[in-house]
């Protein structure tokens, strides 16, 4: 595989061009070199062939094309579809994006806050170890029921649960938790697949909402999670 002075002072011979191929371990290894070398992988032949394989010029044209390519302006990518939370509040559907969402847990005890019976402010609630403020989604967007509607129950089934979301703002990340009478999951939407909310809806859930979509035949609010938090920190103010 390399060339080698033959008895008797014969001249050097040149390697054979890809003799790794046609005599090494890809071809029908009757190198003798294989015997000290045992892999084509350690002959100084096929090192020198990397080497001058790596160190080639780039061909005409080449640096120039890449050139054009890296000194492009860089497009804004935007995202097809996004990522929502559907639930459901009373026989409303709703989503929330999945950016503003912490976690769905179980209902669990609410703890009422002394003075602030019949406000939007449901109460406090354990998290983790840590009492967060929960407020009744239903009283903010004017439907009937409770921040956990199982507890007068909606008559539409559905397992309750809480939604804890979150928000950053110039002094922080704000938190939240609120009540659903259903969780249908995280879905997908295509952003040719949302349509703007009518004017002359004038719900407070319209309101708070930036889009509608249809999902499994439902018509369901994207709520815009600005417009909620807004609403929420209304209820502490009040």
């Amino acid at each position: 595989m390399i060339d080698r002075v033959r008895d008797g002072g014969a001249p050097r011979q040149p390697p054979m061009a890809e003799c790794w191929r046609v005599i090494g371990v890809s071809g029908d290894r009757s190198c003798p070199e294989l015997q000290s070398y045992v892999h084509c992988r350690n002959c100084p032949v096929l090192a020198e062939a990397a080497r001058g394989f790596f160190e080639r010029g780039a061909p005409p044209g080449y640096l120039d094309s890449w050139r054009a390519i890296l000194e492009e302006p860089a497009e804004a990518a935007e995202t097809a579809d996004s990522s929502v939370l559907v639930f459901r509040v009373n026989r409303e559907w709703l989503a929330l994006p999945t950016a503003a969402l912490v976690e769905v847990t179980p209902a669990r005890t609410i703890h009422r806050v002394p003075h602030r019976h019949g406000t939007p402010l449901a109460g406090l609630v354990n998290i983790r170890g840590q009492l967060q403020l929960c407020v009744s989604l239903h009283a903010v967007l004017g439907l009937e029921g409770g921040p956990i509607a199982g507890a007068v129950g909606d008559g539409a089934g559905g397992t309750p649960r809480l939604i804890v979301a979150e928000r950053d703002v110039a002094g922080g990340a704000v938190r939240w938790v609120f009540g659903v009478d259903d969780v249908a999951g995280v879905h997908r939407v295509g952003r040719a697949d949302l349509r703007p909310v009518p004017s002359t809806v004038g719900q407070a859930a319209a309101r708070c909402s930036s889009a509608l979509f249809e999902w499994q035949d439902r018509t369901v609010a994207l709520l815009d999670d600005v417009r909620l938090f807004e609403a929420f920190d209304a209820t502490v103010s009040s």
